[in-house]
C-alpha cells in the first residue's frame, strides 16, 4: 500500500496524507480541525482548533489534547 504525501505550508515538511497536523512543526492543517475545538485544560473555554493558547486565559494548547 502507497500512503500519499502532503507538505506542511508552513515549514514545508512531507507529512502523511491523513495526518491532522504538520509532524515537524505541529501547524494544523485546515482540512481538518474545521468543524472541531480545542477546549482549554485550565478554564475549559472552548477555542479554534488552529489556536495555540486559550483566547481567554492564555494557557497553551495542543492539538488534539481535548476534542
Amino acid at each position: 500500500m502507497i500512503m500519499e504525501k502532503q507538505f506542511c505550508s508552513k515549514c514545508g515538511a512531507e507529512n502523511v496524507t491523513d495526518s491532522a497536523w504538520c509532524e515537524k512543526c505541529l501547524n494544523p492543517f485546515r482540512s481538518y480541525g474545521d468543524d472541531k475545538i480545542l477546549q482549554c485544560p485550565a478554564c475549559f473555554h472552548p477555542n479554534d482548533y488552529a489556536q495555540d493558547h486559550c483566547e481567554v486565559c492564555h494557557e497553551p494548547l495542543k492539538p488534539g489534547q481535548v476534542e
